[in-house]
């Protein structure tokens, strides 16, 4: 109701300010804070005011690096991520063979060989119950999908030399011929074009399942790697009052780019297209991320650039998004790709807000380079370290794994860290991820350098204040006077809980004053 006055009470609040650091009652006008109070009561007589339950309160949360729409199209995917064993791979392969229609594509995604005991990555054997049917079988990080030979022969590969060329890999077995795990360029460019897209309504329908699924963990805005073709068709039409908040960043990276368009896109509190992307190198996982060093188990593999990094176009692709008005995004995640993203920008990342996207391996050179560009934003996904910890040691040898993944460090050297999660890389689940950078644990529960560990302060500015000035998500993420009132509640005070034992859950997510998700009920007196 436009004009209407809500007193938020009986809580211990969060504010993500300076002063007040807590509070415990704020007040809200047409959808923003317009006063925040020290006492937690409700004064007799007090209409419409909403009793929190004693509750602990926090800005929504903001999820600083996913791809919306393919996360929702993921929902729709066999779920890889619980195989354990390559067993349990082949199994859940057969049983959605079964469920499915003759011809029919069957598309998985999430496997990860850190999964499993067997450091031995899939081939297209594993494949073989489907017979003739295509499958395609994503990799977690979405830099490599196994596929079978149905899908094979409908593909126009390259030969090798060409394929490297373009930043992309068919991995072959001893006698040369391809083991059905197609990296980088060859997933992208080759295999990506031949699957068939899910119809229109579909998709609609998978991006509204995506902005569900996040309020309903507690993300009230998230930052978007999306194609313009599909903010146009998918975005704009359903633009508004109902889902997440978006900031948009452009995935089409051909030079010269195509920017007019998002000029014509009104900039509001549910809309903004604020960046471009470039991947500089691959994933970690995959073996592609670009290195100094070889790989400690990749016979003298250091990865590969990529996209405008392997072209040697990186700062004119630079150049041309800032001239378009929008920040550079750039994907860096070994340590040679992540010290050429700071090279490039380091002279005016504050100017055009850049940000560099995982920056996971960071070496002491690139450290020394990330303290000597004060204030550089790194935007980055904790749960990546704690999954990709499981197998630091094998890829980067024991002199290496301190350099996955620096939290405490990068931020004592003056970066700016928002977080996220990158899904459907890793499950959007922001408590997952404040696990990770609180405990320091790897997925398997097991410590990986604790001394890297971040306070809960620090974690929850990462998925608050940091993510939505990484996002330019101005007047979200902390409940000052003015700001949008998107908040969530929690179970339990995280700064209270040991995480360790405990995992906090948040119980309700508010946007604009509004509860959109949750199922505990809060008491509401109203005139």
């Amino acid at each position: 109701m436009v004009g209407r006055e809500t007193l938020y009470y009986n809580a211990r609040i969060w504010t993500g300010l300076d002063t007040p650091r807590f509070a415990g009652s704020f007040r809200v006008k047409d959808g923003r804070v317009v006063e925040l109070l020290e006492s937690s009561t409700c004064r007799p007589g007090e209409t419409d005011a909403v009793d929190l339950g004693g509750r602990f309160v926090s800005p929504g949360l903001i999820d600083a690096h996913v791809h919306l729409l393919m996360g929702g199209e993921s929902l729709r995917h066999v779920d890889l991520s619980r195989a354990t064993s390559p067993a349990e791979f082949q199994e859940a392969i057969a049983e959605a063979h079964e469920a499915r229609e003759p011809g029919e594509w069957l598309i998985a995604s999430g496997w990860s060989e850190s999964n499993w005991d067997s450091t031995t990555p899939p081939d297209k054997t594993w494949l073989a119950c489907c017979g003739d049917r295509p499958v395609v079988c994503w990799r977690m990080d979405l830099h490599a999908a196994l596929v079978n030979d149905a899908v094979l022969e409908k593909l126009a590969l390259p030969d090798d030399a060409t394929l490297a060329s373009e930043g992309g890999r068919v991995v072959r077995d001893d006698a040369g011929g391809a083991t059905g795990l197609l990296q980088e360029a060859a997933a992208w460019m080759y295999l990506i074009p031949r699957i068939p897209p899910l119809p229109p309504q579909q998709r609609a329908e998978a991006l509204v399942a995506a902005q569900r699924h996040c309020l309903e963990l507690g993300l009230v805005a998230v930052r978007s790697m999306e194609y313009t073709k599909d903010v146009r068709e998918y975005y704009l039409p359903t633009r508004g009052p109902g889902g997440l908040r978006l900031s948009i960043v452009q995935l089409d990276r051909v030079l010269p780019l195509e920017l007019e368009w998002m000029a014509e896109v009104p900039t509001d509190e549910w809309l903004r297209v604020t960046g471009c992307k470039s991947f500089v190198d691959g994933t970690f996982g995959s073996r592609t991320a670009r290195m100094f060093e070889a790989f400690a188990d990749g016979q003298d593999n250091r990865g590969m650039w990529t996209d405008h990094a392997l072209e040697g176009r990186l700062a004119e692709w630079v150049d041309e998004v800032v001239a378009g008005q929008r920040s550079p995004v750039m994907h860096a995640i070994g340590d040679e790709a992540v010290y050429l993203a700071l090279e490039t920008v380091r002279d005016r990342h504050e100017s055009c807000r850049a940000t560099i996207e995982h920056a996971q391996i960071v070496t002491p050179r690139v450290m020394d380079l990330v303290a000597a560009t004060p204030g550089i934003r790194l935007s980055m996904q904790p749960w990546h370290r704690a999954t990709d910890a499981v197998y630091a040691q094998q890829a980067l040898g024991s002199e290496r794994t301190a350099s996955m993944m620096p939290l405490a460090s990068l931020a004592k050297a003056g970066a700016r860290l928002s977080f996220g999660s990158d899904w459907p890389v890793v499950t959007v689940d922001p408590l997952a991820g404040m696990e990770a950078a609180i405990t320091g644990r790897d997925s398997r529960g097991r410590p990986f350098h604790a001394e890297e560990c971040l306070d809960m302060e620090t974690v929850l500015r990462g998925y608050t204040v940091e993510a939505a000035e990484a996002s330019q998500l101005e007047g979200s993420g902390s409940l000052a006077i003015g700001h949008l009132a998107d908040f969530v509640t929690w179970d339990h005070d995280p700064f209270d809980v040991d995480w360790a034992r405990v995992r906090p859950r948040i119980l309700s997510t508010f946007v604009g004053g509004e509860q959109v998700a949750g199922t505990v009920p809060v008491q509401e007196t109203a005139s």
